[in-house]
């Protein structure tokens, strides 16, 4: 496989940033949300967007009306309706088709703030904002993504070539350095690959995932879904090389923490050119992606700087109240979705020299924001810096940001650098978490991860409370699930693991339990496989060696040795 040596522009988290950088418009108009009491509206798409190999070009166009969002009053509910249940219900329609009867077009509705968007005329936004059921109005901000460009480097054949790889053995190639910092590798080596977690991501162009680090999870039929919530068609690496840092897997080359996972992706970045997107797009696609059931969601994407003339956010409003992005990623995790977020690359040493602190979302109360190091453990100088505007200590942890192998060009493979890189090492991290642990909410997650870093008793506003500890994060996920074991044996469904001729059955064991015994029988009822493992109360993975077996269906039975036991079916395909 051929490498080549690229080198990107882009506008999101991928690279240390200038600060206050604006791009001029092109073609972009103005929306405004109109939000109801308890869900958002987001209304429209980027509007003028360019197509992937059409040039920039002078802003020419009328001005178009400034673009709202409509706060609306809390519907109805019965008393014993939790609030949970009304944030996923849809807008009203009692209140859409009054706000249509005088003439307003909503463009992105959104669910969680019950408030959708439009753009509004001077006259008619009047009128709205007399409405009754309007709570009220708010322009909808454009955001400038953080200004960046990302060198990627070449990156040369591991090795470890396809020759010598061996069955069942995870060779990690150029991925092994960073993952080896954040002790990674040992859980890795256990099994565990996010299976039967949920994971996804707000990102620019995924590419269609067609690289081949993404050729097992299409293989198995893991790939969840992908959704594009800009106008116009684009091109572009970032989403596709964010990506497989947390799911990818190619042995030899690359492999991500969570590279058994289940993905969606929601584009909501464009990236043909350093322009501003608006906020609706992100509320929009982080909404769909909890719609899809998503567990855990990597937001490797941050704001800054927003249009002249636009409404802005200024430093002290980094509050983790103010900005929209920053309340959808606190909603997100109230319905519990863990997020991750990349801190943004706006640092420096001195705050009068750059933007220096975190940007939107990542100053989220409830947000995971991760910040980079180099190689070498020292803090990168572009990782950006805490306190948020209200005093909260961030980034919440640190990982390697510097020479992180990822996808890029075609098939090829590159190292690059920003938050952006950082984060989703995180998420697949924290999809490991909900693999041993599928009870743990956001803030639970958020603190095991905190607790186990390198600095867990002396945090500070640079480095957060450390350098991820995979592996202790993960033991400390599972140790909470053993305290509360089952009643009863129970058996999730046996799956294959990526790349190998091992079948895993997950069994949550009963109290108590000290051995578990696994066997294969085929339909005549003769016993073909027999493992007896140590086991635990809670959560273990029993891995059975199915390379001999030939395809077919298969009875199997587990039973542990205080008497408990359970059968089901299981299908060997090649």
């Amino acid at each position: 496989m051929t490498r080549l040596s690229h080198t990107v522009h882009s506008s999101l988290n991928d690279s240390s940033a200038t600060a206050g950088a604006r791009s001029a418009p092109h073609g972009g108009r103005d929306r405004s949300w109109v939000l109801f009491a308890d869900l958002l509206l987001i209304v429209g798409v980027l509007v003028g967007l360019q197509a992937a190999q059409a040039a920039p070009r002078a802003d020419t166009t009328v001005s178009s009306p400034q673009k709202y969002w409509i706060f609306l009053e809390e519907r109805p509910r019965h008393p014993s309706s939790p609030a949970e249940a009304r944030w996923t219900r849809p807008v009203a329609p009692s209140y859409l088709k009054p706000l249509r009867d005088v003439g307003v077009e909503p463009q992105v509705q959104s669910r969680w703030f019950h408030a959708v968007s439009a753009r509004l005329p001077a006259a008619l936004h009047d009128t709205v904002a007399s409405l009754p059921f309007v709570r009220t109005t708010r322009p909808v901000a454009r955001l400038h993504p953080a200004d960046a460009s990302s060198p990627a480097h070449p990156m040369p054949p591991s090795p470890s070539g396809p020759a010598t790889r061996l069955e069942g053995v995870v060779e990690y190639g150029a991925a092994r350095g960073p993952l080896s910092r954040i002790n990674a590798l040992a859980p890795i080596g256990r099994g565990l690959d996010g299976h039967g977690v949920r994971v996804g991501f707000l990102d620019a162009h995924f590419n269609r995932l067609r690289h081949p680090a993404f050729a097992q999870l299409r293989a198995t039929n893991r790939l969840g879904g992908l959704r594009n919530f800009t106008a116009g068609r684009q091109g572009g690496n970032h989403g596709a090389g964010v990506m497989s840092v947390a799911v990818g897997y190619d042995s030899g080359t690359l492999v991500g923490p969570a590279y058994g996972a289940t993905v969606f992706g929601a584009t909501t970045e464009f990236t043909q050119f350093e322009r501003n997107v608006e906020e609706d797009n992100f509320v929009a696609g982080l909404e769909w992606l909890h719609r899809q059931g998503v567990d855990v969601v990597n937001v490797s994407i941050g704001y800054t700087t927003f249009d002249d003339g636009e409404r802005s956010y200024s430093p002290d409003e980094l509050d983790g109240d103010t900005a929209l992005t920053t309340r959808a990623v606190d909603r997100a995790a109230q319905l519990g979705v863990t997020v991750v977020v990349s801190a943004g690359n706006s640092g420096c040493e001195n705050p009068d020299a750059c933007w220096f602190y975190v940007n939107t979302p990542a100053d989220a109360d409830s947000a995971i924001a991760v910040g980079a190091i180099a190689p070498d453990s020292s803090l990168a100088p572009f990782s950006a810096r805490g306190p948020t505007a209200d005093g909260r200590r961030k980034p919440d942890v640190l990982v390697q940001g510097r020479k992180v192998a990822a996808a890029w060009d075609g098939d090829r493979y590159a190292r690059v650098e920003g938050t952006s890189f950082a984060s989703p090492q995180v998420t697949g991290v924290v999809a490991q978490m909900l693999q041993v642990n599928p009870s743990l909410g956001p803030m639970q997650v958020r603190r095991l991860l905190r607790q186990s870093a390198s600095q867990a008793h002396t945090p500070d506003t640079s480095r957060g409370w450390g350098i991820v500890n995979a592996d202790a994060a993960i033991r400390a996920a599972e140790w909470q699930a053993r305290r509360s074991p089952p009643s009863a044996l129970r058996v999730s469904a046996p799956y294959r693991r990526v790349a190998s001729s091992a079948l895993v059955v997950p069994v949550t064991a009963p109290a108590r339990t000290a051995a578990l015994r696994v066997s294969l029988v085929t339909p005549t009822g003769r016993r073909v496989h027999h493992v007896e493992r140590v086991g635990h109360p809670g959560p273990n993975r029993i891995a059975l060696d199915i390379g001999n077996l030939p395809p077919g269906l298969y009875r199997y039975e587990v039973r542990t040795d205080t008497g408990h036991r359970t059968v089901g079916r299981v299908t060997i395909t090649d």
